[in-house]
């Protein structure tokens, strides 16, 4: 039994008539016959009653054709499927993001705008740690990640777009005697106590936060760690210390707490699209285009 047997007995349980079902399968009467017979010697007895004025379907062909049908059914929606995915309309895409991106306004939008056109597309969202993101990747556990560019060189297998430069800024207690200057520079924070993520997080701006203070002079006095941004700014809050983070962290409302921009001029990260090189998944490609329209920025 194939799909060929099948395709021309539904078109003959339908028509009851072998010349017009051979003329809507665009075929002749003889391979139509000679299907039909194959067919009953597969499943072991006659499908159609016969004679000169009539062809009906017997109990067995009834059963056949009402499963043949959904069979048919069954193929058809899968090979529409298969073209959608292929076309890029349809699938599943499963999106990586660190906790301050998902804070900057072009993130939800990007996010909206994808669904609202590829509505097909099954999103999944995921929040990790840019290393952990990378891994995902690579793994194929995920299919695109929104990490912050990394200190260590990103891998040649992991292909990205730059999609925004952020600026970093302080958080501090209110109340903390910096936030009377004009300005703050990160070498005015070498005395003071830090609460930041742990190393081993693989969090994508660490290394560079201990680059920043190395550069002025200092390494930072890490007097607490906390696995998540809220935790962070929370202790921050209590006057334990003070960090520096990324700015879409100022969008989270926690009582006592201020945000200063910092004055230096590398005080920025990188936030960037992360995908696998070679990728064919035309669904990251379509992320690719919206997110550069969210973005405002020009391919890197």
């Amino acid at each position: 039994m194939n799909l060929k047997q099948l395709q021309y007995f539904c078109t003959l349980a339908e028509e009851l008539h072998f010349r017009r079902a051979a003329h809507k399968l665009n075929i002749t009467q003889s391979p139509l016959s000679i299907a039909i017979r194959n067919l009953e010697e597969d499943v072991g007895g006659a499908l159609f009653v016969r004679n000169q004025r009539s062809v009906q379907l017997t109990e067995l062909g009834k059963i056949l054709f009402r499963h043949a049908v959904s069979i048919l059914d069954r193929v058809e929606a899968c090979e529409q499927e298969l073209r959608a995915v292929v076309a890029g309309a349809a699938g599943q895409l499963r999106i990586g993001f660190t906790a301050a991106s998902s804070l900057l306004s072009p993130f939800p939008a990007l996010i909206h705008a994808f669904r609202q056109r590829y509505p097909d597309i099954h999103i999944t969202l995921k929040n990790e740690p840019t290393l952990a993101q990378i891994e995902a990747i690579r793994g194929h556990e995920l299919d695109v990640g929104v990490i912050r560019r990394p200190q260590r060189q990103i891998l040649p297998d992991i292909s990205y777009r730059k999609l925004a430069t952020d600026k970093l800024v302080v958080a501090m207690y209110r109340g903390h005697p910096l936030l009377e200057r004009a300005e703050i520079r990160i070498e005015d924070l070498a005395d003071q106590n830090f609460i930041y993520f742990p190393r081993k997080m693989g969090v994508g701006i660490y290394d560079q936060f201990i680059e920043l203070c190395s550069k002025r002079g200092f390494l930072p006095n890490i007097v607490h760690e906390a696995q998540e941004a809220t935790t962070i700014l929370g202790l921050v809050a209590t006057g334990l210390g003070v960090a520096i983070v990324p700015s879409g962290l100022k969008y989270i409302k926690i009582p006592n707490i201020e945000f200063m921009p910092l004055a230096d001029d590398d005080a920025e990260t990188d936030l960037l699209l992360a995908y696998r090189a070679g990728e064919e998944n035309p669904a990251v490609a379509h992320l690719i285009h919206l997110a550069q329209t969210a973005f405002h920025t020009p391919d890197e």
